[in-house]
């Protein structure tokens, strides 16, 4: 696959935070949660090899363009000892809902080839996790995986010797395991590259860490994959605003338009414990080096899990900007109604694509007064969508609402405006660097914005873009009445 390029080199403002906002008044800031494709889940666990589980919250889902094809690797099999026969699969699909396991005749499975099987470890393996990288001058380790597991080892009490794992592939499909694994060795739990595809700077990985008792998200950077700056950094900690029985199960994340936006997995231990109870928790841990809560609370999956958003500048610095679920948990009695962990998401077609890990149970539901042991379900995959740019939004009601966008070096032509404005109206006045309007582009020269439309033109009464201005240094003044504004574009 090569990497889809866009069309159009743009700068895009985002209102999911105040980065770019100088002065708003009358404007409600809304996060939204995605909306479930109504034939979840899309990728089930329906092959011998897959068992109970065909999911990928660490795992990887793009939208090739070259291709005209979606594809996803993902797990096969949980994880439940070294030799429990684990792996990373590959399916392809045309639409993104229909989903395609190929027969790929690589890896063998109880005596047969005829499989999607792209990868079965030495070990087992534990959320696999795959990254696109187009600057290495390898063309043999284009593509890079990372997972939980490890290789036999005499001289480890449990006879295994684990950690965090990679291999390589030219293509996706046909992978090698590095010889030397673990290649990070004995940090337990998920890692996850940043990004989907490198085309720049160093490999940067999320992995959920020993923490203070608890599972924390810490972060780490790499040349190659192999060596690893360790050890990582922490980036994500509980903080008082967490209610008791919480953990960071890890963070899948990306870089959209030129904001890092997070994926970050939070775990809630049941039933709710007081503060007391969980510190004992947490200062037993410590002790033991044993990670969660009782061991009996665990064998019931007596837990959420949810996915929240998450922003930063840097990819260091993170910022919990919504502390509610991105994806909502299904019904009791469903596939998902437990657990919703997303994926590293995509855009593609004017939506956000959300692939997610669910996990259902029947009872006990949330609050349950003791552990006890609950209904298998499969681990499977869902999809869930958001419009594009549509993490978050600016509302305006019936009185108008007013946005300044801090000052920019105006390099551009077109401006797009992403604003549902189906019941009201979005205009769009350019300032000078005293605030003063440009004659030309003023609030009352410019031609009104209405329709729900992710890329709508700006234009003024004699201008029909902005392409005059090129060079300068301006603001952006949005008015708006009965609409939600997610975002403005500065074509180049």
């Amino acid at each position: 696959m090569t990497r889809a390029h866009k069309q159009e080199q743009q700068t895009k403002l985002l209102f999911i935070d105040d980065r770019f906002i100088e002065e708003q008044s009358g404007l409600r800031r809304c996060f939204h949660q995605a909306v479930k494709c109504d034939r979840n889940p899309i990728i089930r666990a329906e092959e011998p090899w897959e068992k109970d589980a065909a999911f990928i919250d660490s795992g990887l889902a793009i939208y090739d363009k070259e291709a005209e094809l979606f594809k996803a690797w993902y797990q096969g099999g949980g994880c439940y000892g070294p030799e429990d026969g684990s792996n990373m699969c590959y399916a392809t699909s045309r639409d993104g809902v229909d989903w395609d396991k190929p027969s790929l005749g690589q890896v063998e499975h109880e005596g047969s080839k005829d499989n999607n099987i792209v990868l079965l470890a030495n070990c087992m393996m534990h959320d696999p996790a795959v990254i696109i990288d187009h600057i290495d001058s390898n063309p043999q380790r284009r593509y890079k995986a990372v997972w939980w597991g490890g290789r036999k080892d005499s001289t480890a009490e449990s006879g295994w010797q684990l950690g965090h794992c990679v291999g390589f592939s030219p293509d996706g499909i046909q992978w090698c395991e590095h010889p030397e694994n673990p290649v990070w060795p004995g940090d337990a739990e998920v890692a996850v590259p940043s990004g989907l595809e490198r085309t720049s700077g160093k490999l940067v990985m999320y992995n959920s860490a020993d923490g203070y008792g608890m599972r924390v998200t810490a972060r780490s950077e790499s040349d190659d994959f192999v060596h690893w700056d360790l050890p990582p950094q922490l980036v994500f900690g509980l903080d008082e605003e967490d209610p008791p029985g919480t953990e960071m199960a890890g963070l899948a994340a990306i870089d959209y338009e030129d904001t890092h936006l997070g994926m970050l997995w939070l775990a809630r231990n049941l039933p709710e414990f007081t503060p007391g109870e969980w510190r004992d928790i947490v200062d037993r841990n410590i002790r033991q080096g044993v990670l969660g809560p009782p061991i009996e609370m665990n064998n019931t999956r007596c837990r959420t899990m949810h996915t929240e958003l998450v922003t930063s500048v840097d990819g260091i610095d993170w910022h919990r900007c919504h502390r509610e679920p991105l994806i909502p948990f299904g019904p009791q009695g469903s596939w998902d109604e437990c657990i919703a962990l997303a994926a590293r998401p995509f855009a593609h077609d004017g939506k956000i694509w959300l692939y997610y890990t669910g996990i259902g149970r029947t009872k006990p539901t949330p609050g349950a007064a003791t552990p006890e042991k609950i209904a298998p379900w499969n681990v499977e995959t869902g999809l869930a969508t958001l419009r594009l740019d549509g993490f978050a939004s600016l509302q305006a009601g019936s009185s108008a609402g007013v946005l300044v966008t801090k000052e920019i070096n105006f390099e551009g032509t077109d401006i797009l405006v992403n604003a549902d404005a189906g019941r009201g109206t979005v205009k769009l006045a350019l300032l000078d660097e005293q605030h003063r309007p440009i004659t030309g582009y003023t609030g009352e020269e410019s031609q009104t914005i209405t329709g729900d439309q992710i890329a709508a033109p700006a234009a003024w009464k004699h201008k029909p873009d902005a392409a005059d201005l090129r060079g300068r240094r301006i603001r952006l003044k949005l008015h708006a009445e009965n609409a939600q504004i997610y975002s403005v574009s500065i074509q180049q």
